[in-house]
């Protein structure tokens, strides 16, 4: 069971690690045009390629995880957690009276994580939403202007500020 549990959290990781980090970088390659054609149409399905959707559903199958933990511990008493999360506040160097925050510490990273998110993605659902292979010609120019301008209204502001 734990080890299900740890592929799972893996599987979480990986997938918040696509969407925040690989993805937007893959885009920018030629090369990994190719993968895109055979992603798009799951990355579709599964989140409509809105980061911020993927992220929800993400925490959303969390929980469920978390769920599923606490209802099988409640008939699983042998199930002891102790030595995995014991050698994790290790490995992380966490004082023993602080191991009880981690999962209010765990909860104020998601928020920090939310607020990237919606700095970052101002694109609408609708826009995201076309696999990039069925993009006319004319929409994808479009696109990439909007990109382009929005780049530019950002830059703008942050010299503004400055």
């Amino acid at each position: 069971m734990t080890i299900a549990l740890l592929i799972l959290a893996l599987i979480i990781a990986i997938g918040f690690l696509y969407a925040l980090v690989l993805r937007p970088w893959l885009k920018k390659q030629a090369w990994a045009q190719t993968f895109f054609a055979w992603i798009d149409p799951i990355e579709l399905a599964l989140y409509k390629k809105s980061e911020t959707i993927l992220f929800g559903r993400l925490v959303w199958v969390g929980s469920g995880i978390v769920w599923g933990y606490d209802s099988l511990a409640q008939f699983v008493p042998s199930l002891d957690l102790t030595p995995i999360t014991t050698r994790l506040f290790d490995w992380l160097a966490v004082p023993p009276d602080m191991r009880s925050l981690s999962v209010t510490a765990f909860i104020g990273i998601l928020g920090l994580l939310i607020n990237k998110l919606r700095k970052t993605v101002t694109k609408p659902l609708e826009l995201v939403a076309v696999p990039d292979a069925k993009l006319p010609p004319a929409v994808a120019q479009a696109v990439a202007q909007a990109e382009v301008a929005k780049e530019a209204a950002v830059q703008a502001v942050a010299e503004a500020k400055s």
